[in-house]
């Protein structure tokens, strides 16, 4: 859940965001996962993210029912004094309070240091008498009676029944002095309430996760279900081992670490995982899926055996193919150091790689070999000289797969197939070129399994690895030279790496009117074989 303020800074105009349940609760423990930002820190406005518990304003004189819990108010920029214009958390506690004018009769406690990121905030009150306020695993308050702002000594433990909110607004409508728009976002993973019973965060946070696993029901006022919501995800991301802590359900797509933030997925802190069958999911140490990567096709109660515990930034789920073909466009490299893109006139159209000189590189994440065995590997290549070679390799290097000499084709666009066959473990690598003395160019580069694939291969199939799309750019449908019936077709946005279409395809086109514009990748896979090719939408 979201909720945003917005300033137009020209007329000062501001909205606000508040949420409450519908249910009031008692005694027991309150519990929520929040994400507060530091934005107003720059901009100065009064900006206030909370996170609380409250009865009827209409009990609010009234000492024996007045309730309020002011869990967490987060002020990126100070208003109430305490650390004038910086970053100050508040917990507070009241006995009542008159509105008109401001007189409060409460308590409250103060963190004064940035709380930006994702907390979990914990009050418990199940004894009578005192409210103990936790951030995390941190005990940061223990209020039972008023301060002597007002009058000390009564008491702040809830009296009624309180409703739980949340609310992004600023305080008095007070603002910084910057005449440009802004909005200041509060984020909330999920909250829980859980009566008469005081619990930690690791009992918290088992709860939730099986919560999640089960998937969740919203009931209205009658108690009737009105919508179901199953966890939908091919996998789950656990905190902690043993299916512990935070869960979160992940489908099929490509997650970089600000997707998984988004998603309330902290940096290094995934350590198991749940995978259904017929799903992998590549875990990997950097972002935008670099780095050292570990995949995992099955359930897996802790990742320390895989030396990847609080290890992954950047993740992808998908399904796992038994195709043995891979064909990969030189241009898609994760990574790369001097090498340009250029225009081909190779069959397929699109980029090619080129300007590559001696110490050049590319590489290309999350390449799967499914079994163990010989491998060709085909390099569709032009050169205008003789002695160019190049070589490829196995996770940045560590294994070596040997070098191919580049005949000279007798033009940079004079394009020809070379191949060498190679011995691979199963596994999935990040796959490396690399030039050993220059004057290549590279369309694309095919990686098939010995044997079986290239028997099996139909000629349909043949005919996708050579197709072209058009027109490019597009605004509503984009063509195949070809019938690609029952192909498997995706479109990946070439910006964060994200899927945005997958289907079967029929016949020769496929509607594109609802993408945004942009550069897009759309990948064919038929009998094993899998074409990607480059397009643009308008």
């Amino acid at each position: 859940m979201t909720l945003k303020t917005t300033v137009n800074g020209q007329s000062k105009a501001v909205t606000h965001s508040r949420i409450e349940s519908s249910y009031e609760y008692f005694e027991g423990t309150y519990a929520s996962r929040v994400y507060l930002s530091d934005e107003s820190f720059t901009t100065k406005d009064a900006n206030i993210q909370t996170f609380f518990t409250i009865v009827s304003s209409s009990l609010a004189q009234d000492g024996a029912k007045y309730s309020e819990m002011d869990i967490i108010e987060y002020m990126a920029a100070d208003k109430w004094g305490v650390s004038p214009d910086n970053r100050v958390g508040y917990t507070t506690s009241y006995h009542k309070y008159i509105a008109n004018p401001w007189k409060p009769w409460k308590t409250y406690s103060t963190q004064q240091k940035s709380l930006a990121g994702w907390h979990t905030f914990i009050a418990t009150c199940t004894d009578g008498v005192n409210i103990r306020y936790y951030m995390d695993n941190t005990l940061i308050a223990t209020h039972s009676v008023t301060d002597n702002e007002t009058q000390a000594g009564l008491p702040v433990y809830p009296r009624s029944t309180m409703q739980v909110a949340f609310a992004n607004w600023i305080w008095n409508n007070v603002l910084g002095t910057g005449t440009g728009n802004r909005e200041n976002t509060f984020m909330t993973d999920w909250v829980l309430y859980y009566k008469n019973t005081a619990l930690d965060l690791t009992q918290i946070n088992t709860l939730v996760a099986n919560y999640k696993a089960q998937g969740l029901k919203r009931r209205n006022l009658a108690g009737q279900t009105f919508y179901d919501t199953p966890q939908t995800g091919v996998a789950i991301v656990y905190k902690d081992c043993n299916y512990g802590g935070s869960a979160v359900s992940l489908p099929t797509g490509n997650y970089t670490l600000g997707d998984l933030q988004a998603k309330g997925i902290l940096d290094n802190d995934i350590s198991s995982l749940k995978v259904q069958n017929g799903y992998e999911v590549l875990l990997y140490a950097n972002d935008n899926f670099s780095g050292s990567a570990a995949i995992i096709a099955a359930d897996d109660t802790c990742l320390v055996d895989n030396s990847f515990n609080d290890v992954t930034t950047s993740v992808r789920v998908r399904a796992i193919t038994n195709s043995s073909s891979v064909l990969i466009e030189a241009e898609s490299y994760a990574s790369m150091s001097g090498i340009q893109t250029e225009a081909t006139t190779d069959t397929g159209g699109g980029l090619n790689v080129g300007y590559a000189d001696t110490g050049d590189w590319m590489s290309y994440s999350a390449i799967n070999f499914p079994t163990s065995g010989s491998y060709l590997i085909e390099y569709r290549v032009a050169s205008g000289v003789n002695g160019a070679v190049i070589s490829s390799d196995l996770s940045a290097g560590t294994i070596q797969l040997g070098a191919v000499t580049i005949p000279n084709t007798g033009g940079w666009q004079n394009w020809q197939t070379v191949s060498q066959t190679v011995n691979v473990n199963a596994g999935t690598y990040n796959f490396g070129i690399y030039i050993q003395s220059s004057g290549v160019n590279l369309n694309w580069i095919r990686i098939t399994k010995s044997g079986a694939t290239l028997a099996a291969k139909s000629a349909s199939a043949d005919k996708i690895e050579s197709l072209t799309v058009y027109p490019s750019p597009t605004d509503n449908e984009l063509f195949f030279t070809t019938d690609v019936s029952e192909a498997n077709v995706s479109i990946i946005n070439s910006q964060d790496g994200a899927t945005v279409v997958s289907q079967k395809a029929n016949g020769n086109s496929i509607d594109v009117a609802r993408l945004k514009s942009g550069i897009y990748l759309i990948l064919v896979e038929k009998d094993g074989v899998k074409t990607v090719r480059r397009f643009i939408k308008k």
